[in-house]
Formats: structure tokens, C-alpha cells, sequence
């Protein structure tokens, strides 16, 4: 059985992440300790569904979204599994590597942008 709390915790990084937030800045805005936040997205606490509705609101979704079963959304469950093996082979490398890849991964999006009629 998948422990739900850490389902929630990871999806909760997830959307921080695409705000560019920290655990920090969000533990800010919600007025929660940083440890707590980390603790939180590890699925090492229960998180009440007042504070699921606090954390929601300040990443500008709504809570559904945090709660639903990936295991009913394939899409969401393989996108889950693709960042987790990014990251993983992100790991190892130094703060001057990441900050490479970043750029590339950034170019690249810009690129599809454009071929798309977009503008970055």
C-alpha cells in the first residue's frame, strides 16, 4: 500500500517547484517552519486538510489537485515517474553543472516556443 501522505508531499513539491518557490519562501507565506514544509512534502507528517487547503491556496490550485489518486491518472503517474528519474540523474551534479543544465532546458523550451508561433 503507497503511503497517500507522501503522494500528496510529492505532488505539494511539485507545484512549488513550478511557482519557483522555496520550502522556505513557502513556509513563509503560510506561516509554517521550512522543516515542517520538507517534513510535509517526504509524507513524514499527516497534514490536516486545513493546512492542505492553506498550501493550495498559496500555489494557486486547488486541493483536488493535490489529493487525487495518481494511480487513476496515467499521465500524471508517468510525468511523476520522468521528473523523479531527472532528478535522480541531477543529483550528483555541482551547483555550476545545474545551473548548465538549466540553461539548456530553458533554450530548448524557448525553441519549442518559437516553433510553436510563441514568444518566450
Amino acid at each position: 500500500m503507497s503511503n497517500p501522505y507522501l503522494q500528496v508531499g510529492k505532488k505539494i513539491r511539485l507545484y512549488r517547484k513550478a511557482r519557483k518557490l522555496t520550502q522556505e519562501e513557502l513556509g513563509e507565506i503560510l506561516k509554517i517552519d521550512q522543516s515542517y514544509i520538507g517534513r510535509i512534502e517526504r509524507g513524514e507528517v499527516n497534514i490536516t486538510l486545513d493546512t492542505i487547503y492553506k498550501i493550495s491556496d498559496a500555489l494557486q490550485i486547488t486541493p483536488v489537485q493535490l489529493l487525487e489518486d495518481e494511480k487513476n491518472d496515467r499521465e500524471g503517474k508517468l510525468r511523476t515517474d520522468i521528473l523523479d528519474k531527472i532528478d535522480i540523474l541531477l543529483i550528483p551534479l555541482t551547483v555550476d553543472e545545474l545551473q548548465g543544465v538549466h540553461r539548456v532546458i530553458k533554450e530548448v523550451l524557448a525553441l519549442k516556443n518559437i516553433n510553436k508561433g510563441k514568444h518566450p
